[in-house]
């Protein structure tokens, strides 16, 4: 299978469930006028079904367990201090 497009979003900007579709709007941060925090700026949707999303948010964790494993993120833990 061949990717068509690629598209790079910094993040989500808002998920909400409209009509029993789950919409996801993509984000890019922009500079700021003032050169300060970036601004969020949404700008593509992805519209899926609940059994999608549920697919993703798996997809995600099995990600995100990866990424624990290999050192480049951690939990935060409630219990422990912040350093």
């Amino acid at each position: 299978m061949a990717i068509e497009n690629e598209v790079y979003a910094d993040g989500v900007y808002q998920i909400h469930m409209l009509e029993h579709t789950i919409r996801l709007d993509l984000m890019r941060l922009q500079p700021s006028p003032e050169n300060k925090t970036p601004i969020p700026r949404p700008f593509e949707r992805v519209i899926m079904n609940p059994q999608g999303f549920l697919r993703t948010y798996e997809a995600m964790g099995q990600i995100i367990q990866k990424l624990e494993e290999l050192g480049v993120i951690r939990r935060n833990n409630p219990d422990e201090p912040q350093q």
